[in-house]
């Protein structure tokens, strides 16, 4: 009697202790973990993705600490990981690739710039896809199709939505973990050879459902509360997306070993309860309609019929999110629109970025019109003359974008208005257009009362291949200002000319760390093997860590071909 009324106590505490191990182990131990991380392993402090600058320096990083062999080896043993686990039933080692996979998104806890710096280091195991692009990251975005109908339906409601539904999928889901954990812990102690109380009458396997829900609302958590950075921002969607259709099929795989184990106990259980989640039938047809198709059954019985099922599925949620939920869709629709219609809501975009005033709805629609590509351009061109500061800039902004070489006139026009940034952005938008009408026009802006236009008008001479800039460019290189300095440096690498070497070998020697790294950079863009002896020298005794990194990588780069 006493062991009766004891056991469900022990049981309950130690499905209590479980779902607590889950919760620290993904949310707070990430936070220790990162903090540690960041304080005893340096790391750069720039936007890795930024421009091509940055993107040259994570490069060398990466390539100086041999991360890109690390990042390949370790996505190399997930997937076997997964391979070996499915095709030998051994469910765990499939789990913890499962697992593995989505460790990107706990990388999201790094509240840094570098996306590999604390946590973010755990990003080095999808090097292989961000080698590719950083926005494949964002082929899982399909999976916000929840939180964006739920959102809705609760902002229609007058409720704040974010944060009820990150409460709702994390307390739901430790709740069926728990309810889960301890219903199994119940059968192990009834000795039940299948668990079907309690709880799994509704799920046949709370544990992994409880996960997903948890680690849904985790994401989400993730995705808005604190994203401050755009490379520590990289979107988790695709792993969080692939990790959980490989813990759907380590779950159809132990189902297949369950049936062969306890045959028609197992078999009648599966047919009474539900999947993972308590769905309508027309629900559960639907999402068993590919394997009837192909293997006339109603619940896949061999590994083979997992993983064609888990492939179709991948695919299609794949396929939807490029359509509906990256930009490029949005320029492969307008294709198929009707001439007449086109033009019609190009004007109506244009028109309500013109009255808009919410700044964050105008960079959307901002963005929306120029989806449409070159018959954007002409409205872009009339919002120039918009009476609202900040239309003006957004429009010239994406002429630079789109490179709209009939928007050059324009643009030059812009450089004498009485706005700095109007003069600046027209400036920076005129470097991307490849045209010599403009070297004229910025070079008399190298008289312009702000210095921000000043060197952003050095900039896009740079990018016009103006040789023009290299007298100018000795007066900013003996600013007091670093940062006059780094644009000066910046732009002589731009210009990529063998003329420019000597003046940016003279940044090499520059009292600032941050214009010597720069400096380096920029002779990588020259490719020159003229400095190897200084980049020798730098590699060895630089009192800056970053700048020898650089010019250790940045030796390797030139100087192998006067080896």
């Amino acid at each position: 009697m006493k062991n009766r009324f004891l056991q469900p106590i022990f049981l309950g505490f130690l499905a209590i202790v479980f779902t607590i191990g889950l919760s620290f182990a993904t949310v707070e131990l990430p936070y220790r973990i990162d903090h540690v991380l960041q304080d005893n392993l340096t790391t750069p402090d720039f936007d890795s993705q930024v421009d091509e600058t940055s993107r040259l320096q994570t490069e060398l990083f990466i390539g100086h600490y041999h991360l890109r062999e690390i990042g390949y080896a370790c996505f190399a043993v997930m997937i076997l990981l997964l391979i070996i686990g499915f095709s030998t039933r051994r469910t765990g080692l499939a789990a913890v690739g499962a697992f593995t996979f989505m460790l990107p998104v706990f990388a999201q806890f790094a509240g840094v710039m570098f996306f590999l710096a604390g946590l973010g280091v755990l990003n080095v195991l999808w090097l292989p896809l961000l080698d590719i692009s950083f926005d494949l990251q964002r082929l899982g975005m399909v999976i916000h199709a929840p939180f964006d109908l739920l959102n809705w339906l609760l902002r229609r409601m007058g409720l704040n939505a974010y944060w009820y539904i990150v409460y709702f999928f994390i307390g739901g889901g430790l709740l069926v973990f728990f309810l889960g954990t301890y219903a199994w812990l119940s059968s192990r102690a009834g000795r039940k050879k299948v668990a079907d109380l309690w709880i799994y009458r509704l799920s046949r396997h709370p544990q992994y459902a409880g996960w997903i829900l948890w680690s849904y609302g985790v994401y989400l958590l993730l995705l808005l509360a604190r994203y401050p950075k755009r490379s520590w921002g990289i979107s988790g969607s695709l792993p969080w997306l692939l990790s959980t259709i490989f813990i759907v099929g380590v779950a159809m795989v132990e189902e297949i070993k369950m049936e062969h184990r306890h045959g028609e106990a197992y078999a009648g259980y599966r047919l009474s309860a539900p999947f993972l989640f308590p769905l309508p039938r027309f629900l559960r047809r639907f999402f068993s309609l590919p394997l009837k198709l192909m293997f006339k059954k109603d619940l896949p019985g061999r590994k083979r019929e997992v993983a064609a099922v888990l492939s179709i599925y991948t695919a299609l949620l794949l396929c939807i999110s490029s359509l509906f939920y990256l930009d490029g869709a949005r320029r492969i629709t307008t294709l198929f629109k009707p001439a007449a219609s086109k033009s019609q809501e190009l004007a109506e975009l244009a028109d309500r970025l013109d009255r808009e005033q919410g700044r964050l709805a105008r960079y959307h629609l901002a963005d929306r019109l120029r989806s449409y590509g070159p018959p954007a351009e002409e409205h872009f061109i009339r919002l120039m003359e918009s009476e609202l500061l900040e239309v003006r800039k957004l429009a010239i902004q994406h002429l630079g974008r789109m490179a709209a070489r009939q928007a050059v006139p324009h643009l030059v026009e812009a450089l004498e208005d009485p706005s700095p940034d109007i003069r600046s952005g027209a400036a920076r938008a005129l470097g991307a257009m490849s045209s010599r009408d403009a070297v004229e026009p910025l070079l008399a802006l190298f008289d312009d009362p702000e210095k921000f236009v000043q060197m952003s008008a050095l900039r896009s001479l740079a990018f016009l291949k103006a040789e023009e800039v290299l007298e100018g460019v000795r007066i900013y290189l003996r600013s007091e200002s670093k940062w006059i300095r780094i644009g000066a440096i910046d732009a002589l690498g731009i210009l990529g000319s063998e003329k420019a070497v000597d003046l940016i070998l003279a940044g090499l020697g520059d009292k600032d760390a941050w214009v010597r790294r720069r400096a380096v950079i920029a002779l990588v863009k020259t490719g020159t093997d003229r400095a190897c002896t200084e980049l020798d020298s730098m590699a060895r005794s630089d009192s800056d860590w970053e700048a020898r990194v650089y010019a250790a990588e940045a030796g390797k780069r030139l100087c192998r071909r006067s080896d």
